[in-house]
């Protein structure tokens, strides 16, 4: 069949279809020429019913080509004449005129009118040729009609346009046109400059689904079938849409091609590479960002929780104790030189201030033997056992006969006794005093018995009682100093007069001068004769011919207001009784209490220290009197403040003493004593 007989008669002249359709130029590509990708499969077409001479029923033959547009940015620009159709060579690239994409979907339905010229062929369709032409040298080309989709429903908006793919035969010498939508580059719009995988307005031969077999073509004079979509004029261009054919085909089976330039290679039948992997989806960048937002909230969420625990924790904790700081000098010291006391030629004496400090020693430190000095650490210990308060008889004890039995060897020693008998019933405050003032041996031995069972566990006892109160250079064998091997030194003994004179029932005996029997008897003198003057307060004799004469002694002196106490000791004087010591006492108290001082560093109503609620509060203290340091030349006195105030406290009220030596004055708050507030509870740091 000739050229002529190949294309449709088409209404209108070539001129019309003209601007309708696109120059292209079809080219065949050696066999030996191999540029086949495996990633891009090709379907072959079916086996052939018949051979080429039965017509329009055969089968075409020979491998698939399909053209496929070139982007835009790679179409040549240069070329612009077409070749020679006949003479052109295999590899020649025909320019390719931008048309816009409703022309060319609007060209691809219009049959080609009756023209010799190649260009006069159908942009739409190529019939199959039954016999290839001489002169072309070609041979025969079969096209595959598309499955009749007219019954199935299309989508909206899809074009009625559709292009049919075109056959050639691997040994035609000039190559056939391809379909329209394959001849132009896509450059009237920009999206269509994608690669033409992607492109919904470039429809490859492989676009029709496999288990449809593709209908035959009618002869080339023969109307289209039914099923074909309708044709329209070159002038009136459709919009580029999706055509019912794109719409019908299921998604995995568009066709991959691959493109070398413009034009398409055969399909070698090998299998699809795997596709490569997608990339990664935004969901990853969103994910991530959840996770930053979702730690972020964590981390909020943990210094939230710290936050409340610490509040919590510096509410919940208890607030420091009070305490008084001083907010004056810490100490005073008397300008001038020492005083000199009258100190006994012999043995040693002591002679000490309360709140200030020993004034003077002599005679050195050696222990020597107390006598009944003793009777003192006896009375200490029984009354710290057995506690008596002031004014009080205490409980009734009765002599054992033990004791009364010993009464002739004790008068045949020479010993000072009351003169115990057996079943006799004592209170105890008439044993301490018979024992203290009149220094009853006999009494002493029976007390050790009352409380330890005997002299040997009393005496250890005393002893313990000595190392507590530090008396370093002292040792008790009995509870009455009768025995030469209870020694001790001044300084020992000034420290348990110190001691025992704490005790008010103590100090309540040691003050009487005589010691008077319940029993109606005759009233016995004491030996502390300086009892009333001089300020003596008490004291204890004792006289052994080991010993000599001693005497401890306790005084007061009232200085401008303010109580000091002198406690002193004079021991081993050689003297026929205690008498000595008492006379050498009594110069050095006179002399003691005439060296003493004063000197006012506070006036009543000056702000002293101040209260601190360990939390940074701070609330001022006044006395509530002068302030008046005593003491003597040369001396320093140390000034201090003592007690435990409360968290709140009114103004005026005492919480405290300020003590400057011997004074010691009542501090009253300035202003009202509050708790920590909250806000210095929370940002405390200790």
């Amino acid at each position: 069949m000739d050229d002529a007989k190949q294309e449709p008669v088409t209404s209108g002249s070539k001129d019309e279809r003209e601007p309708a359709r696109t120059a292209t130029a079809e080219f065949r590509i050696p066999a030996k020429v191999s540029l086949t990708r495996p990633d891009i499969p090709i379907r072959r077409p079916a086996k052939p019913k018949g051979d080429a001479s039965e017509g329009p029923a055969s089968a075409p033959t020979g491998p698939w080509y399909v053209k496929v547009p070139k982007p835009v940015e790679d179409a040549p620009a240069e070329e612009t004449s077409e070749p020679d159709t006949d003479t052109a060579e295999p590899d020649a690239v025909e320019p390719e005129t931008a048309e816009p994409d409703s022309a060319k979907d609007t060209a691809a339905n219009v049959p080609p009118a009756k023209d010799e010229s190649p260009e006069a062929a159908s942009p739409t369709e190529t019939p199959p040729q039954k016999d290839a032409p001489k002169s072309g040298g070609t041979g025969p080309t079969r096209v595959e009609r598309l499955p009749d989709l007219s019954s199935q429903p299309a989508p909206p908006q899809a074009s009625q346009s559709q292009a049919s793919p075109t056959q050639a035969s691997p040994q035609q010498a000039a190559p056939q046109r391809s379909a329209p939508q394959q001849s132009a580059p896509q450059q009237s719009a920009p999206q269509q400059s994608a690669p033409p995988q992607a492109s919904p307005q470039a429809s490859s031969p492989q676009a029709a689904p496999p288990q449809a077999p593709p209908p035959q073509a009618s002869p080339p004079q023969a109307t289209p079938p039914q099923a074909a979509p309708p044709q329209a004029s070159p002038s009136q261009a459709a919009p580029p849409q999706a055509g019912p054919l794109q719409a019908g085909l299921p998604q995995r089976q568009t066709s991959v091609v691959r493109s070398s330039g413009q034009w398409t290679v055969p399909w070698d039948g090998t299998a699809p590479p795997a596709p490569p992997a997608p990339p990664p989806a935004p969901a990853a960048a969103d994910e991530t960002e959840d996770k930053r937002g979702r730690r972020g909230l964590v981390v909020l969420v943990a210094v939230l929780v710290l936050v409340v625990g610490v509040v919590a924790g510096q509410l919940v904790r208890p607030v420091p104790d009070p305490t008084i700081d001083l907010a004056i000098t810490s100490s005073h010291a008397f300008p001038g030189q020492a005083p000199a006391l009258p100190w006994p030629s012999s043995g040693q004496s002591v002679v000490h201030v309360e709140g200030l400090g020993t004034m003077g020693s002599s005679g050195g430190s050696a222990p020597t033997p107390t006598a009944s000095v003793a009777k003192v650490m006896t009375a200490y210990v029984y009354l710290r056992e057995h506690p008596l308060r002031a004014g009080e008889p205490g409980p009734v004890m009765t002599v054992s006969p033990q004791a009364a039995a010993q009464i002739p060897m004790r008068k045949q020693r020479g010993e000072s006794i009351l003169g115990v008998t057996a079943n006799q019933r004592l209170t105890q405050r008439k044993a301490l005093e018979a024992l203290l003032i009149i220094s009853a041996n006999d009494v002493a031995h029976e007390l050790a018995r009352w409380d330890a069972g005997s002299d040997q566990a009393f005496a250890a006892k005393m002893n313990a009682a000595a190392q507590s109160l530090g008396m370093t250079a002292t040792r008790y064998t009995d509870p009455s100093g009768y025995d030469s091997g209870t020694v001790s030194t001044a300084a020992d003994q000034v420290k348990l007069l110190r001691a025992a004179m704490k005790i008010p029932a103590f100090a309540e005996i040691v003050s009487k001068p005589a010691y008077v029997p319940d029993d109606g008897g005759a009233e016995r003198q004491g030996g502390n004769y300086l009892l009333g003057q001089y300020g003596v307060i008490g004291g204890k004799t004792g006289y052994t011919d080991a010993a000599g004469g001693n005497f401890v002694f306790a005084a007061r002196k009232d200085v401008e207001g303010v109580s000091t106490v002198i406690v002193g000791a004079v021991m081993g004087q050689e003297s026929p009784s205690a008498a000595g010591a008492v006379d050498a006492a009594q110069q050095l108290v006179i002399a003691a209490e005439n060296a003493l001082v004063t000197a006012t560093i506070a006036a009543k109503g000056a702000r002293v220290a101040r209260v601190d609620d360990g939390l940074g509060g701070l609330t001022p203290l006044r006395v509530a009197s002068p302030v008046i340091v005593v003491g003597w030349p040369g001396l320093t006195v140390p000034v201090g403040v003592e007690g435990e105030p409360p968290h709140q406290a009114y103004s005026s009220e005492r919480v405290g003493i300020l003590t400057a030596g011997a004074a010691k004055v009542p501090l009253e708050l300035m202003r009202e004593l509050e708790e920590p507030s909250i806000v210095e509870r929370l940002i405390r740091l200790g």
